[in-house]
């Protein structure tokens, strides 16, 4: 179940990632590969992309894992919930300036040199370095991904989000005239509420455990009797 608001999160940001991400899948030199290979490249761009996604659900597991070994879960689980909370009531956009700083600049660098010798690796490359550009969007996700007691778990929550991405950034390069900038702003409110649903569930997640624990703690323990002593 908790997977499933990895999904939505994708879905509904989506036409938030067209307005950023979108200009760089429409600029991709397709044209310049055999036809053939235009479609592979194009899935494989996505696959580097989701893969970037995966690897930093896979960072955000690990370290929910080892909260989770020392008792720090659920008070994190609360805290990242309040935070997205105060972040999303008190923040009229999304920080547009993150892919503008110094890990931002680094990343576009080797973008840029893939970008000018389009081949499917490239374009492999292209998609993984995409995914790891300075992003509110992604962060919100890993957020999420962070309140996972394994790697697997948050790997794959991260991953679901990826693909809840795809159609419309499919969308945007198979159909452009389908997401013209009227519909992709109305859509754009789509993501604040989505935020905070996530922002609930996370502190909802984390009073739930510490309710378990404390009924856990005192829960009367059965004493076995002997003889009807």
């Amino acid at each position: 179940m908790w997977h499933l608001t990895a999904l939505f999160t994708g879905l509904a940001g989506s036409l938030h990632c067209v307005g950023m991400c979108g200009p760089l899948a429409m600029a991709l030199p397709v044209g310049r590969l055999p036809r053939y290979q235009r479609v592979p490249a194009l899935l494989l761009y996505h696959g580097g992309r989701i893969g970037a996604y995966a690897l930093l659900g896979l960072m955000m597991g690990l370290t929910g894992q080892a909260l989770l070994l020392t008792g720090l879960q659920r008070p994190v689980s609360i805290g990242a919930g309040v935070l997205l909370l105060i972040w999303t009531i008190t923040s009229r956009t999304y920080p547009q300036a993150l892919r503008n700083s110094a890990l931002g600049r680094r990343l576009t660098a080797p973008i840029a040199r893939s970008l000018a010798h389009p081949t499917p690796g490239n374009f492999l490359a292209v998609g993984f370095f995409n995914g790891l550009l300075p992003c509110g969007f992604v962060y919100v996700a890993m957020t999420g991904a962070l309140a996972h007691s394994t790697a697997l778990d948050g790997a794959l929550y991260m991953a679901l989000f990826g693909m809840g991405t795809l159609p419309a950034l499919l969308g945007v390069r198979l159909i452009p005239s389908a997401f013209p900038l009227k519909v992709r702003q109305r859509f754009q409110a789509a993501l604040p509420v989505m935020t905070i649903v996530l922002a609930l569930l996370l502190i909802g997640r984390g009073l739930i455990g510490y309710s378990a624990g404390h009924r856990h703690d005192t829960e009367r323990p059965e004493v076995p009797i002997c003889h009807g002593v």
